[in-house]
């Protein structure tokens, strides 16, 4: 193999690995979710002159049906976006660390998948700075 191909190869990696987490389901490659995870609030104290905003927040997310059948797991890219392919109908997803008792913590979110459309979500950590 030349050069040039092994640069191609390399190129196509670094962008796969810009590319937000996209898991195909089989057959159903135009339905799913897609989204972005943040974290906040980020200053204890908000000033004028400090951007407290809401943070971009990489993790991974679990999809159970809505009988609670495990369906995919997923990282988001470091700034927490992702989009997963499913068959239409109901999902749950699961950010890491939802239900603990420590922070950051994050709650489950109930979305519907309707069919050759993407449901667009925003999740939310709670970061429990005061």
């Amino acid at each position: 193999m030349s050069r040039m191909n092994f640069a191609l190869i390399g190129l196509g990696l670094l962008l796969m690995s810009l590319a937000p987490s996209s898991i195909p389901a089989a057959g159903y490659p135009h339905s799913g979710v897609i989204g972005q995870v943040f974290i906040g609030p980020i200053c204890p104290v908000v000033t004028p002159d400090r951007d407290c905003s809401d943070r971009p927040f990489q993790t991974t997310i679990s999809v159970y049906s809505d009988t609670g059948k495990f369906i995919t797991e997923f990282a988001t890219t470091i700034d927490g976006r992702f989009q997963v392919t499913l068959k239409p109908g109901y999902y749950f997803l699961v950010p890491a660390g939802a239900g603990s008792p420590s922070y950051p913590s994050v709650g489950v979110m109930e979305v519907l998948v309707e069919k050759k459309e993407f449901t667009t979500v925003i999740i939310t950590y709670d970061s429990g700075i005061r």
